[in-house]
């Protein structure tokens, strides 16, 4: 019984050492070698201030930056009359804000699985466009530039997608 006990404590401790200690050690090293910006937390700065996160969305509600997805994630069914009042209210929001444009992208008025995505469809960009150059006196051309110019392709599939705040951040960037 004293050997299997002693046996056991010994087994305990060099398994902590290896896994609780050596292994933590090696997978965050090898994290913040090769992939440190995602070890990280994919951060943003701007003017070394911490802004935000490419992983996480941000609510932006000034009318000179493009709005993501809404972080109010409902566990309302897609049927529910409920969940169409919701999405009803949504795109009443996003027509008074942008209201030369007539049709809501989905993506706009509808929150992701996780409420925290950082990206929107380039017809979500394209949509918001005319607002957001009166708001900054720029011509939608130049701001209809930059959303290209910030637009990523899936993985997938063929859907292009933009990050938020990497895309209002580029308009800062322009107009300074």
């Amino acid at each position: 019984m004293k050997n299997s006990l002693l046996g056991s404590l010994k087994f305990l401790i060099l398994s902590l050492v290896v896994f609780g200690g050596f292994y933590t050690v090696l997978v965050t090293g090898i994290g913040q070698l090769f992939f440190s910006d995602q070890a990280n937390g994919s951060q943003v700065t701007k003017d070394n201030q911490l802004v935000g996160s490419k992983l996480i969305g941000q609510t932006f509600e000034q009318d000179g930056y493009f709005s993501g997805r809404s972080e109010k994630v409902s566990q309302l069914s897609p049927v529910s009359s409920k969940q169409k009042m919701l999405i009803e209210e949504r795109i009443k929001k996003q027509l008074t804000k942008n209201p030369t444009q007539q049709n809501v992208p989905n993506d706009l008025v509808t929150a992701s699985a996780s409420g925290v995505d950082p990206d929107i469809s380039l017809s979500a960009a394209e949509f918001q466009i005319a607002r957001i150059a009166k708001v900054r006196g720029l011509s939608e051309r130049t701001v209809h530039k930059v959303i290209n110019q910030q637009a990523r392709k899936d993985w997938f599939s063929d859907r292009y997608y933009v990050n938020v705040l990497q895309l209002n951040l580029a308009l800062d960037k322009l107009e300074a």
